[in-house]
């Protein structure tokens, strides 16, 4: 439900502000969004005992475009309505509005394989040309035996397991006997 409200206002950012205001202005929720991980920056608002505008000029000097009067006018929307809440999802909405609009999306390569930079770099060629996008893998070492690869904003996960074809190998071996 947040996901959906938070759609909608970032369609209204992205009418408001130019493509090069919108890369800093996405640069400036994923500060916020990252405020929210600390509990005291939560209490703070979710306090009623602070205004709306006393909440807004606190987030805005958490950012380092204070002076945009557009950004300071969306916050205070976003306070006077109660949403400031929504500031996490509309940091991940603008990202992927962003990745839409440069075709350039982010993905995770997963397991407890080694991969070499020509490896990976050839992985990233091969997906990009798949989907007509530029995509950039970031790996990530953990106990899965196999390698799995993840492109959300594409709804794209890839995965060879070491154990299932080893399953699959004996499977086939013990028909063949």
């Amino acid at each position: 439900m947040r996901e959906i409200v938070a759609k909608k206002y970032v369609k209204a950012l992205i009418l408001a502000f130019n493509a090069n205001e919108i890369d800093k202005v996405s640069d400036e929720f994923s500060k916020l969004a990252s405020a929210f991980s600390i509990s005291k920056f939560n209490f703070i608002i979710d306090s009623p005992m602070i205004d709306a505008k006393s909440k807004v000029e606190f987030l805005l000097s958490l950012v380092d475009d204070g002076k945009n009067e557009k950004l300071a006018n969306f916050l205070m929307l976003l306070s006077h309505r109660g949403r400031l809440h929504l500031i996490p999802e509309i940091s991940k909405e603008l990202e992927y509005q962003k990745a839409l609009r440069d075709a350039k999306f982010k993905g995770i390569i997963s397991g407890n394989i080694d991969l070499s930079p020509a490896q990976k770099s050839e992985l990233e060629d091969k997906f990009s040309k798949k989907f007509n996008v530029k995509v950039e893998l970031e790996t990530v070492k953990n106990e899965f035996n196999g390698i799995k690869i993840e492109l959300d904003d594409l709804g794209v996960e890839v995965s060879f397991s070491i154990d299932r074809l080893k399953a699959q190998m004996s499977e086939y071996i013990l028909k063949v006997i």
